[in-house]
């Protein structure tokens, strides 16, 4: 036979009514360990490209990693953007934004930095796929989740005192 005990459940009942007024700051303060987590590891993943010479030639061979200027462009411009709530998911993206310092006849206010970043990690007809991005995200993917769910848990606790 089932028994059950009252004593503390009210209190237990009104922690969990707090829940219901749980704000998309504290998702965003769950959220944000985790994205700095994948930031740093993206980051560590940019700096492992390889530096190619810049007299390369495209005819040679194909070409894996960026001239040094590319890879200072990619450095400088990683960043996380603003959360966005979309459809009650609070996201958050983190890339590369802007141009970098490698004037050429199609681009002369510099190489987008996505642009780059999208050919290394996929390749291009003379460069080889140098996948950085998905190996650094998959490197510490648990690890932001683990840093997610104990800052969850934190927000959890707060509310429910």
């Amino acid at each position: 036979m089932a028994k059950l005990y009252t004593k503390g459940i009210a209190r237990y009942i009104s922690g969990l009514t707090e829940l219901v007024f749980f704000s998309e700051e504290d998702i965003k303060r769950a959220v944000y360990p985790a994205a700095g987590i994948v930031y740093n590891s993206v980051r560590a993943g940019v700096q492992g490209i390889p530096v190619m010479d810049t007299n390369y030639k495209r005819r040679d061979k194909m070409a894996r990693g960026v001239t040094a200027a590319q890879k200072a462009g990619l450095l400088s411009s990683l960043g996380i953007a603003r959360f966005k709530n979309q459809g009650g998911f609070i996201n958050v993206k983190i890339g590369f934004d802007g141009y970098n310092n490698v004037h050429t006849k199609n681009y002369p206010g510099g190489q987008p930095n996505a642009m780059i970043a999208n050919a290394v990690e996929s390749g291009s007809s003379w460069r080889r796929a140098t996948p950085f991005m998905a190996k650094s995200v998959r490197a510490v993917a648990s690890q932001a989740e683990q840093a997610m769910a104990k800052q969850f848990d934190i927000e959890v606790k707060k509310h429910m005192k």
